[in-house]
């Protein structure tokens, strides 16, 4: 049975009871009225926003979640039709909770909406962690060169920072090669092919580079060539991290060295990465955790009508 396929179908009181203890030890479940009153409530849910049940059951649901159209919600839910999304919640002392969460209408015996089911992970630590992932982001694009290259190594895009310190415009490098960058020579080089191959296999490049801004300026920058890969690990494009490195520096220090310590733009490009995959996986796993819950209640439901 797919994901929620069984909404629209006509339970009984029991399986009802059946379904809300199944979910109850995996997930945050509330209980609702037609008229958003809250009728009953788990342990998770009140854990999530530090409440005790006296303080929720009776209470409204505009109470606690902040829904930006609640008219729209509840007709939905009255229509028999379930509702999905990411919502923020409220609980004792300012204390606040995310939510990924559907809410499903109930239908009696007659086949009427009779209540509403809302189930949700907290994902609270995973939006946490998407915040400072952007604040991460805003700070490297206004101090660093940032620029975005496909696998074959085409110009997608790039920042202000880097334009600033190359002497381009966006529209005079997009969709030109990274070669662009380099002198005729080395664009030739077996180095340079090597670079470019180990970057589309996933490997990471970083160290002081010789390159050429526009009008043939040579800049010598610090900077790390960073694989961004999918859900499936495969690499599908390259993100440069750069800043200008002055003259003084240049004297004692070579060019491109073959092991260079990790600098902050690496520091951050990687936690972005491992951030994404933390927050695509939790959601994931919470969806199949609430899904193999309402299997098992209705498997046990079935048993015990034979």
């Amino acid at each position: 049975m797919g994901m929620f396929g069984w909404v629209r179908g006509r339970r009984s009181a029991r399986t009802e009871r059946a379904i809300i203890a199944a979910l109850s030890r995996s997930q945050s479940v509330v209980e609702l009225g037609l008229d958003g009153v809250v009728r009953s409530v788990n342990e998770r849910f009140l854990a999530a926003l530090g409440l005790r049940a006296e303080a929720v059951v009776g209470q409204p649901h505009s109470q606690f979640f902040m829904v930006d159209d609640a008219e729209h919600l509840w007709r939905a839910l009255n229509r028999g039709e379930q509702v999905a999304g990411t919502y923020r919640a409220k609980g004792a002392s300012g204390r606040e909770a995310w939510f990924q969460a559907v809410y499903i209408p109930l239908a009696g015996r007659r086949g009427r909406i009779s209540s509403v089911l809302l189930y949700a992970c907290d994902i609270s630590d995973e939006r946490a962690a998407i915040v400072t992932r952007e604040h991460h982001v805003d700070t490297v694009d206004h101090t660093q060169g940032v620029v975005e290259f496909s696998l074959d190594g085409m110009i997608l895009d790039a920042n202000d920072v880097f334009l600033g310190f190359t002497g381009y415009r966006l529209d005079e490098i997009v969709g030109k090669h990274h070669s662009v960058f380099v002198d005729e020579q080395e664009s030739r080089s077996d180095a340079y092919i090597g670079f470019w191959r180990r970057l589309r296999s996933g490997l990471h490049d970083a160290g002081l580079y010789r390159r050429l801004a526009k009008g043939h300026v040579v800049v010598w920058v610090q900077a790390t060539y960073n694989p961004v890969f999918d859900a499936n690990g495969r690499p599908v494009k390259i993100v440069k991290y750069a800043t200008v490195t002055s003259a003084e520096v240049l004297d004692a220090a070579p060019a491109k060295p073959s092991v260079a310590p990790p600098s902050i733009a690496t520091s951050s490009a990687a936690v972005a990465n491992v951030l994404d995959l933390i927050d695509s996986a939790s959601l994931r796993a919470g969806a199949l955790a609430m899904d193999a819950a309402i299997d098992a209640a209705l498997a046990e439901q079935r048993s015990a009508l034979q």
